[in-house]
């Protein structure tokens, strides 16, 4: 319930050992990273520190980037390739590198089972090609096998040359026009209604000129690559022979590819495991240093995850040289990623102020009370038993079935606080005399609903107040801590002015003098408008102003008139929670007219159902975005900066990836050619 605390490890140790040392801390996911050139170029890696290792020391002055000699893009594309023919699902398996392992090993038998897959598909691709260039043939073929001619001699007449093709019926019509001016002889097999196809015999000594001719009319040649022996019977039937034999050959070679499945599925699967690890592994070691001997390696990791760390490094202890230091140890201007650590109520609203902003890592972890003020505020707004039911089973959907766990955890408490509310409003599905309501009726206590809003936003305020006094003590920001509009000047501020309205509203006066109590928020006001010279008088900081005087009080003047109207709006905004309340059954109310109007009861439960549904959609958006506004410009503004960085280490996600299942297929080239 808090950003943990985060300490900064320097390793050095034998470029012999980087990728398992790597693999290690990829394994651990504990790290987040930085770049070790940068921690090396402003003289705050440690290595200095280590006199026990003068190997390493004296290596340092021949630091360098580390640059990585890997290609792991061909292995993942020979990878992917086998697992498409092999239908294996993309999912990386821990088991599979937690123990040693050689990846320059796995590259080799990679590439032995990728040559010997590719070569059997390379040879299906054949064989596959072949038979629909035997099936094209046989087309034409059927409409000349009446031809007592062998088709090989009419292939290769000497001086004359055989075309067959098929030309649209329209261009057909447009040679036969101009039939007298083609030198060509024109045959027709077979026409349909759209094309012809015709066999052609052409004389080379006008072959270019017909060409032309042909290219004018868009005929589409076909080319006889097959060679047979005989009459165009003859040919069908040796073609039809060597279909079967093609057939035979794939179902062959499909038995062939059954076997070897069987044999390297689980291999490829840890190989696709191992390759993940390598990406980490490179990714890792695109942050260190390193010499001819060593690498030099920094990044943060939490205290709660350092022993833990450490352990998986154990093997190498005695050559491996770890120092940690704790955040405040570090040089100036080093700000540490925050690591954020909440239960299970408030994890979800991690998301909500992570829109906002990451908090600092000295700044209050403020998912607590955002989440529970968050619940809060949107029950009062949208208390309903049966339509918070409908919320809460939206989120569970969304964080079991989609994987959304923020958004659906969100949707889900949001929906048990407006269950909450609407037990103490006695509301179910916007009927009000169904349950007794154990607090208040909104539209009965609208005076009431409408202050009790007010009094909740003085308490979040209040808090929110609280939560600024405590961030600048820790940054030791005397300005905005004491003196802002926001700190404990702006606090008694608020309190006393907020103390004079309401003696005043009530009737009884005030404990406090008028006079006194009007001096006094006069000089909260003075205080605050001198807030910069003050803070600096307290510091011993001179000069007292960064600016002109004259400058300086004329922005804060307007800064003291911005703060009277900040305190009016901010309070009175809180006000808009009652009336959401109110308008929530008021807007029910108009549903529940319109059905009593319908003229039967199917009519009238439709509108009653279509009613709740535009209810829980549209009204229960904007009270989610009215919330979100009370949220991030009244509270927030008050105490959160979101000024850091998210811890973010490196580690390796081992879900399934989600891969659309496809039958045995040797046909995608493409696949093939991009892994060559």
């Amino acid at each position: 319930m808090a950003v943990e605390k985060m300490e900064m490890i320097d390793i050095v140790g034998h470029m012999d050992d980087v990728d398992d040392i790597a693999r290690r801390i990829v394994l651990s996911s504990s790290v987040h990273m930085v770049s070790a050139i940068t921690e090396v170029q402003q003289n705050n890696f440690p290595i200095l520190k280590a006199q026990e290792n003068v190997d390493a020391v004296l290596d340092y002055s021949f630091i360098r980037q580390y640059s990585s000699q890997k290609n792991l893009n061909e292995i993942e594309s020979k990878i992917n390739g086998l697992m498409e023919i092999l239908e294996l699902k993309k999912r990386v398996n821990p088991a599979h590198f937690k123990e040693g392992y050689d990846f320059s090993q796995d590259c080799e038998n990679i590439h032995e089972i990728y040559k010997l897959v590719s070569q059997k598909r390379e040879r299906i691709n054949s064989l596959e090609l072949e038979q629909k260039e035997l099936e094209k043939l046989q087309e034409y073929l059927s409409y000349m096998k009446y031809m007592d001619v062998d088709l090989n001699e009419l292939k290769n007449m000497k001086y004359i040359n055989m075309k067959l093709g098929k030309v649209t019926r329209y261009n057909m019509d447009k040679l036969k026009k101009n039939y007298e001016n083609f030198s060509a002889l024109v045959y027709k097999l077979y026409q349909d209604s759209k094309d012809v196809l015709v066999m052609m015999f052409v004389p080379l000594s006008v072959e270019m000129e017909v060409k032309r001719v042909l290219v004018s009319l868009s005929f589409e040649e076909y080319k006889i690559t097959t060679c047979f022996q005989g009459s165009p019977s003859d040919w069908i039937d040796m073609a039809d022979a060597r279909r079967e034999e093609i057939k035979k050959e794939i179902e062959a070679i499909k038995k062939d590819m059954q076997s070897i499945n069987k044999e390297y599925s689980k291999d490829v699967e840890k190989y696709y495991s191992r390759l993940h690890m390598e990406y980490k592994i490179e990714e890792l070691k695109n942050y260190i240093v390193c010499t001819n001997e060593f690498f030099y390696l920094t990044g943060w990791v939490p205290t709660y995850k350092k022993e833990e760390l450490l352990k998986s490094l154990s093997k190498y202890e005695e050559s491996l040289i770890v120092i940690t230091k704790d955040a405040e140890e570090t040089r100036e201007g080093l700000e540490p990623p925050t690591c954020l650590k909440n239960n299970y109520l408030t994890r979800p609203f991690e998301a909500v102020v992570k829109l906002y902003g990451i908090p600092s890592y000295n700044e209050l972890d403020p998912t607590v009370f955002l989440g529970i003020s968050y619940m809060l505020l949107f029950g009062a707004m949208f208390g309903d038993v049966g339509q918070g039911l409908v919320l809460f089973i939206i989120g569970e959907i969304l964080s079991r079935k989609n994987h959304r766990p923020n958004l659906g955890g969100v949707f889900a408490r949001l929906g048990l606080s407006s269950m909450f509310f609407g037990l103490m409003y006695g509301s179910l599905f916007g009927y009000e005399d169904i349950i007794p309501a154990l607090l208040i009726r909104p539209m009965e206590g609208i005076n009431e609903t409408l202050v009790g809003a007010i009094v909740f936003g003085v308490v979040l305020t209040s808090i929110g107040y609280a939560f600024n006094l405590i961030n600048c003590y820790k940054k030791k920001d005397v300005e905005n801590g004491i003196f802002s509009k926001n700190g404990l000047v702006g606090m008694c501020f608020f309190w006393l002015l907020l103390y004079m309205i309401v003696a005043n509203v009530v009737g009884n006066g005030t404990i406090i003098p008028g006079g006194i109590l009007t001096l006094l928020l006069v000089v909260l006001l003075a205080l605050m408008l001198l807030k910069e010279p003050m803070a600096n008088l307290v510091k011993g900081v001179r000069p007292l102003y960064s600016e002109s005087k004259g400058d300086y009080f004329i922005e804060g003047g307007f800064g003291i008139i911005e703060t009277l109207l900040s305190i009016f709006s901010s309070t009175i905004s809180f006000i808009r929670v009652g009336a959401f309340a109110i308008n929530h059954v008021g807007l029910f109310i108009a549903f529940k007219a319109l059905a009593d109007m319908m003229s039967n009861a199917t009519g009238s439960i439709m509108m009653i159902v279509l009613g709740n549904i535009i209810i829980i959609g549209l009204e229960g958006l904007i009270v989610f975005i009215q919330g979100l506004r009370l949220e991030y410009y009244e509270l927030f503004s008050k105490y959160f900066e979101g000024a850091g960085y998210e811890y973010n280490p490196i580690l390796l996600r081992t879900q399934a990836k989600k891969t659309r299942k496809k039958n045995i297929s040797f046909n995608n080239k493409k696949l093939l050619t991009n892994a060559n």
